[in-house]
């Protein structure tokens, strides 16, 4: 299985679940902002979310995005918290729904979560098996 169909499965879910952790309690939330970019998946958020919170003990992620049928693709990896204008400017340039949420792209309150994909796992055939995806 190629990336691609990892990719398209998303764009036709368009919203998925971000798990996060402390190490002691954990978070999964329902997040769309979301890009490809530079063999990375990026996400807009709040810099005073609990998510942000978590990342910042436990760098590490997972993101989850499911079909109504089942179908779904687990991308876990460590990520970075990104404040730089550059990259929060890409990701708003990349998603346009953005502009309705977030008025101003420098605003400090606005951070990307960049995640390096370690591990895509794609479940998408009858047998409900996972497929390991190879990153390009």
């Amino acid at each position: 299985m190629s990336l691609e169909k990892v990719k398209a499965l998303m764009r036709e879910v368009g919203w998925g679940a971000l798990a996060t952790t402390d190490g002691e309690k954990v978070g999964v939330r329902p997040m769309g902002g979301w890009a490809w970019i530079d063999n990375e998946l990026w996400c807009a958020t709040g810099n005073s979310s609990d998510k942000i919170t978590q990342l910042r003990k436990v760098p590490y992620a997972e993101y989850c995005f499911c079909s109504t049928e089942g179908k779904h693709v687990r991308i876990a990896g460590p990520c970075t918290i990104s404040e730089d204008n550059d990259d929060k400017l890409k990701l708003y340039d990349a998603v346009p729904a953005l502009k309705d949420h977030i008025e101003d792209p420098a605003s400090p309150e606005y951070v990307v979560i960049r995640l390096r994909p370690e591990r895509i796992r794609l479940m998408s055939t009858p047998e409900m098996t996972y497929e390991e995806i190879e990153m390009g």
